[in-house]
């Protein structure tokens, strides 16, 4: 039997558009598949969201809003560099009219050493650490973090600077500022004496967990810790995070990327 051209080439036609639609599918499935084993499995948020107002008394709401005692002395988030949003600022200015102790890992402009400062109750003391302005060669480059030279340059990009908010300020003098990088960082000074820490340094995946570290060895008892740029963008706090959640009970506060600790009395 004779199989005319035109039959023949609208097999071969049908055959390569069957081939290329089957490596297409192929390759789909391999891609979903790559995807769903590096997505977390998790069967219940290792770090759950929790309502601001339910997570602490001093922001439980009067049905009116949010409580008086909540109320602070504010600097907007406008026009700052590597700041916080502005709930995140009123949360952590709150917490510290609460503390005489306050420790801070990553200084960046000062903004929130200061709304910190200027809401904590006279005689209280804030300590930050910054890398030196020129600190290129201090920072333990951990080529196993995810994405460690993006992280590395956005962490000494923040901390060049060596003038602050807080300065020429009637608070300046609650501040004492630290230089240098916070994994040699010495904290046994601090060990179980800090009211208040807010951890928002380098952010690769290696400097979140040693911070944090250190953050839970200095808390005091009924003290908190607080970390900030808790969300997938930020890979490295997202993963330490994850794990530390699964080990104590951290709040993801909602409306922020702040995760909060608070130390049994």
């Amino acid at each position: 039997m004779t199989v005319s051209p035109f039959l023949f080439w609208m097999l071969v036609f049908l055959i390569v558009v069957f081939a290329l639609a089957f490596a297409a599918a192929l390759s789909y499935g391999l891609r979903q598949r790559v995807r769903m084993k590096r997505r977390p499995n998790f069967s219940k948020p290792p770090v759950p969201h929790v309502a601001i107002d339910t997570w602490n008394e001093i922001f439980h709401s009067t049905g009116l809003g949010p409580n008086r005692d909540s109320e602070i002395a504010f600097i907007g988030q406008s026009g700052a560099l590597a700041s916080i949003n502005d709930t995140e600022t009123w949360v952590l200015g709150a917490l510290a009219k609460t503390t005489k102790r306050i420790f801070e890992f990553g200084t960046a402009t000062g903004r929130t050493t200061y709304v910190m400062a200027r809401n904590a109750p006279d005689g209280a003391t804030i300590d930050t650490l910054t890398y030196l302005a020129d600190g290129d060669d201090t920072y333990e480059h951990n080529k196993n973090d995810p994405d460690a030279d993006k992280w590395r340059k956005i962490a000494l990009g923040e901390s060049h600077y060596d003038h602050f908010y807080y300065e020429d300020t009637p608070v300046a003098g609650k501040v004492t500022q630290h230089f240098g990088d916070s994994a040699k960082f010495d904290e046994t000074p601090f060990a179980g004496q800090i009211d208040l820490i807010f951890v928002d340094g380098a952010h690769s995946y290696s400097y979140v967990k040693s911070d944090g570290a250190k953050a839970l060895r200095m808390v005091a008892p009924g003290g908190f810790v607080l970390w900030h740029d808790y969300s997938p963008r930020c890979p490295g706090v997202f993963k330490a995070l994850n794990e530390l959640g699964r080990e104590l009970p951290l709040a993801h506060l909602k409306g922020t990327t702040l995760v909060a600790y608070r130390k049994p009395a």
